[in-house]
């Protein structure tokens, strides 16, 4: 069948160019493989600017909407269809162009593709030299209602524009010092209004949520345009209906569904936002890297994880500790996995039980092979957390490697020989007259006096670690000066990440306080790092002075700990309420976590409406009905349904009998251990049994 789904504006286009270059970076190799081979058998390429980067992209794929690998493949269409489109939209132009030609060479190369000869359609309303122009960066927090963020927010990403305003006079044909004079009463506007007019299409984007991070971030469509309130900003102080005239379009690419993309994601310091408060438009000369990053190499696959994972990342990063707490099987140690994984965060795992004691867990006592006389002496040894927290200081003293940051300093230095150099401020549009003096960087005032200069030592440790204290302009300004004039090489010595979380699985079997013994006071996320330090009950022991923890042990600040437990396991104690207050508490719902079943690939969905049916039936916490005794703690979890796969053959056809070993082999038992001791428990386990084979209804699974 013909495809008829063909795109209808430009920013169909460039949101197909993202998903195919998202497919090409993604982590999962069929995805990466397949977008490839489109790039390769191309003929005609779409370009678009990105930032300060062109995409290219095959008009056979862009030309349809929404496209993705799964309509792609079932009916791609052919290469006419699309060009076709594309003329009869007036979208973009077929041109030749050598600049061209050399970007889609440099853009095929860094995916790993060769590919002599190809055609280029660009948008219609750019010249090439449009195409080679710098970009810049754009942050905006929308509207100056107050509460009407997310409103506004919502309001620019359903129309896919950005605005601004309240004046409702259209500025089409006003140059900058035209509207400037309109505002000379009213000083604040003239900024917004003067950058929304410098706009280019190709320009970055981003809608902040103050400074907790980004709602949205997208790619410019166009200049400056007016439509009379074309955007609802909510109900000012005075309690009118505010809307704003003044817009541009935008591709908003990176947003999510729920909440925004936080600081966190980004990797950035406090100190490197700067972005604007409510209301306002802020502008960036260059694109920081960590949008760029953020830009071209995540994908909707990542957005939708990120979301997922968000508030549990947020609430370990926040207080060090965390409890994933809830009924069996709602895939809690994988959850903890894939948090950690998340975090790019090295992880170790360990599972309590009542006879792990504080020498498995911190140190102890061990025994040493006999002598030559046959006698047996004991020695300290580490235990398994004690051992992770040594890893997690070495690693952080460790990784980073100085050179490449050594060689852009002594390039800049070299530069600066017999000569001045000046810089224009990070604040402000000042210039900060810089010159080397007896081998230090030195800042001179009008008057030639020199009133500043910094250590190769203090510039060092801002180069690698980009932290300096809020009032120093002349460090940080200088600094990206060089990081941006003298970019570092990459090497394999490089940083990742300095994260290490520690997993332990079913935290409340063991005895807490005996396991983790004076550590309840270094755990507390107040007092993480040396000024957590205790002394051990072994620490006169440890006699080499090169040990980590020779005046005493503390859990590093880049460790993080996360604890697993069933509050309904009735072979254990609770834990007591000093460790209690030292976690963060999250319960997880069965039917919140389920990717475990993404195994069952088509049934994964059947599957779980099974799992909430049986789930409503031993409690539904809607209607706070069910069994009496049992809660929604005594639901069951994907990863019991997902032993599914264990009696599946591979064609899915004898899932009629799977769901039976399913019952009898798992389910049953576990549900009878529940009701076990309750008044009615044979007549209950009957009524789930009828509820799960869903006998009072289509009976859609057999006995």
């Amino acid at each position: 069948m013909e495809r008829t789904d063909f795109i209808e504006s430009r920013i169909d286009v460039v949101k197909n160019i993202y998903t195919l270059y998202s497919y090409a970076k993604s982590t999962i190799a069929e995805d990466r493989e397949w977008a490839l081979q489109r790039f390769q058998r191309g003929k005609w390429y779409v370009v678009e600017p990105f930032g300060n980067t062109l995409l290219f992209a095959p008009s056979r794929f862009v030309g349809y909407k929404n496209n993705t690998r799964e309509k792609h493949t079932s009916n791609h269409g052919d290469g006419t269809q699309t060009n076709n489109k594309f003329r009869e939209l007036k979208l973009y132009k077929e041109i030749s162009d050598d600049y061209l030609s050399e970007q889609f060479e440099h853009f095929m190369a860094e995916l790993g593709i060769e590919k002599d000869t190809a055609n280029f359609l660009i948008p219609n309303d750019l010249k090439i030299s449009d195409l080679q122009v710098q970009h810049k960066c754009y942050f905006i927090c929308p509207t100056h209602c107050k509460g009407q963020k997310e409103i506004a927010w919502e309001s620019f990403l359903t129309k896919n524009l950005m605005s601004i305003g309240w004046n409702h006079t259209d500025y089409t044909n006003y140059t900058i010092d035209e509207i400037k004079q309109e505002y000379l009463d009213i000083p604040t506007a003239i900024g917004p209004f003067t950058l929304i007019k410098q706009i280019k299409v190709g320009d970055i984007i981003c809608c902040t949520n103050n400074n907790f991070g980004l709602w949205g971030i997208g790619i410019a469509l166009s200049q400056y345009k007016f439509k009379d309130k074309i955007h609802y900003a909510g109900v000012d102080d005075d309690g009118e209906e505010s809307y704003y005239s003044h817009y541009i379009d935008v591709a908003w690419l990176c947003f999510k569904e729920q909440g925004y993309i936080s600081t966190s994601e980004f990797n950035i310091q406090s100190i490197e936002k700067q972005w604007p408060p409510y209301g306002t438009l802020n502008q960036k000369n260059d694109i920081p890297q960590y949008i760029s990053n953020y830009l071209l190499h995540s994908n909707y696959t990542d957005m939708e994880d990120n979301n997922k994972y968000e508030k549990y990342i947020k609430l370990l990063e926040a207080n060090k500790n965390l409890i994933l707490t809830g009924a069996p099987g709602t895939g809690k140690t994988y959850l903890a996995k894939a948090i950690a994984e998340k975090m790019d965060a090295e992880y170790d795992f360990v599972q309590f039980h009542p006879s792990y004691d504080y020498t498995d867990f911190v140190e102890g006592l061990r025994p040493t092979p006999p002598d030559n006389n046959g006698n047996i002496g004991f020695e300290r040894k580490d235990g398994v957390f004690k051992i992770f927290c040594k890893r997690a200081i070495k690693e952080k003293e460790e990784s980073t490697d100085f050179t490449p940051y050594k060689e852009s300093l002594k390039l800049f230095k070299d530069k600066l020989n017999n000569a001045f150099i000046d810089i224009q401020s990070f604040r402000s549009k000042t210039m900060i007259h810089v010159h080397i003096d007896g081998g230090i960087i030195c800042v001179y005032n009008k008057q030639g006096q020199k009133n500043w200069s910094v250590s190769d030592d203090r510039m060092l440790n801002y180069l690698v670690n980009k932290i300096c204290p809020p009032n120093d302009t002349y460090l940080k300004s200088i600094g990206d000066y060089i990081l941006k004039q003298f970019p570092i090489k990459e090497t394999a010595n490089d940083p990742t990440s300095f994260n290490y979380v520690f997993i332990i699985d079913e935290i409340n079997r063991g005895e807490i306080s005996k396991i983790f013994g004076e550590l309840f006071f270094s755990i507390d996320p107040g007092y993480r790092g040396e000024s957590g330090l205790v002394k051990t009950q072994y620490q006169n022991l440890i006699t080499d002075k090169t040990d980590s923890f020779y005046d005493g042990f503390y859990v590093p600040s880049n460790v993080y700990i996360i604890g697993t437990m069933n509050d309904i396991d009735r072979s254990v104690e609770s834990m007591d309420f000093a460790m209690r207050r030292r976690f963060a508490w999250e319960e997880i719902k069965a039917n919140e976590n389920t990717g475990m079943l993404d195994t069952l690939q088509e049934m994964k969905d059947e599957v779980i409406e099974v799992m909430k049916r049986l789930n409503a039936a031993i409690w539904n916490e809607e209607s706070n009905t069910g069994i009496e005794g049992l809660n929604a703690a005594y639901h069951i979890g994907g990863s019991y349904f997902s032993k599914l796969q264990l009696y599946l053959n591979e064609e899915h056809t004898n899932k009629k009998l799977a769901y039976r070993h399913l019952w009898e082999n798992h389910l049953k038992g576990v549900l009878f251990e529940y009701l076990r001791g309750t008044a009615n428990a044979m007549a209950n386990l009957k009524m789930l049994e009828s509820v799960y084979y869903n006998e009072n209804d289509n009976n859609d699974i057999e006995r």
